[in-house]
């Protein structure tokens, strides 16, 4: 009687149902904060936000948000391949998830992301919506029926766990006092080799019997590996060919005052490296035989990742001779 019961709970239709009980009154207001959940904890919004934070506000902090979506992108995936856990059927099409659901990526994500933005940005103007998320999006996932109550509840305590070390390394590093991440060392070559090995070598998984559920669970490995060795290979290489003062930057500001042809210039350097690193290349794919080639998704988002970290800052050094680039003296880092 309790494992039918406990069956019921965490993996049934029925419980998923039962959140539908209020709609009548309260149904349009659920699923608008179910969508919203659903894109805030989607790869392209956590591509933006990591863009906006390295181009306009702090690589620091960008830095800390992109390795920890990428490893617990990594993480998550390779749990959904290893469980095998089927979402509810049937899958709602509105929503297009092809992956296993255990666990909850979405749920793991937004507790990582979300929560590490909560510790690092005192504002309470981003605290409270970054709980409300947080809070939300397991609720949000079950209510659109993508995921099980099982789903989500491992999803949540995996994040959790992942966030708990994310801030304990940081708050080692913190006591370091770097001004930087970026550091010079002979070894890049090596360390190049070492990342893209490491971060290439679960296409060892691939194989033409996979099931579908499978190779979207492992397409989404390799999404999150190839955009985390493309921003490792930045991270060494930037340094080597950047000058000193332009390893940091934050808002646009030149003598002392907001620029808004700065942050113009941002913005259309940026736009145009996500249109020629990210969009074209992806439309090429797309639009080819090779479309669902898990080694050419891996290489797209490597080509992204590092034309983020280290064409964007370079390019704008070259421009007005990095004006634009240069950290404020009153900007804390």
């Amino acid at each position: 009687m309790e494992s039918s019961f406990s069956q019921t709970l965490w993996f049934s239709s029925a419980f998923l149902d039962h959140l539908h009980a209020w709609d009548a009154r309260l149904g349009g207001l659920f699923y608008t904060i179910s969508v919203i959940c659903h894109y805030l904890g989607g790869s392209g919004f956590f591509l933006g936000l990591i863009s906006f934070l390295y181009a306009f506000y702090r690589p620091k902090l960008a830095l800390e948000v992109s390795v920890s979506l990428l490893t617990a992108g990594i993480i998550v995936s390779l749990a959904k391949f290893y469980f095998e856990s089927p979402r509810p059927f049937p899958y709602p099409e509105a929503f297009d998830e092809k992956s296993f659901g255990l666990p909850s990526g979405h749920t793991y994500t937004s507790v990582v992301v979300w929560g590490l933005l909560f510790f690092r940005i005192p504002s309470l103007w981003l605290r409270v919506p970054a709980a409300l998320i947080i809070l939300s999006t397991p609720f949000s996932r079950m209510y659109l029926k993508v995921h099980f109550l099982a789903d989500v509840s491992l999803g949540f305590g995996m994040g959790l766990v992942h966030l708990i070390a994310v801030l304990f390394f940081l708050r080692y590093l913190d006591q370091k006092t770097l001004k930087t991440y970026f550091f010079h060392t002979k070894s890049y070559r090596t360390y190049t080799l070492l990342g893209i090995i490491l971060t290439l070598s679960p296409i060892v998984f691939d194989s033409p019997f996979l099931s579908e559920e499978h190779h979207y669970s492992l397409a989404s490995v390799l999404t999150a590996s190839g955009a985390l060795a493309g921003f490792w290979i930045g991270f060494l290489f930037y340094p080597r060919f950047s000058k000193a003062h332009f390893l940091d930057w934050g808002l646009p500001f030149v003598e002392g005052k907001f620029s808004i042809q700065g942050l113009l210039l941002r913005i259309s350097t940026l736009l145009i490296i996500i249109l020629c690193f990210y969009v074209l290349p992806g439309q090429f794919v797309k639009n080819s035989i090779w479309k669902e080639d898990l080694f050419l998704r891996y290489l797209r988002y490597l080509l992204i990742g590092f034309a983020l970290v280290f064409l964007y800052p370079l390019s704008l050094q070259t421009i007005f001779n990095g004006k634009y680039l240069l950290k404020s003296e009153n900007e804390t880092t």
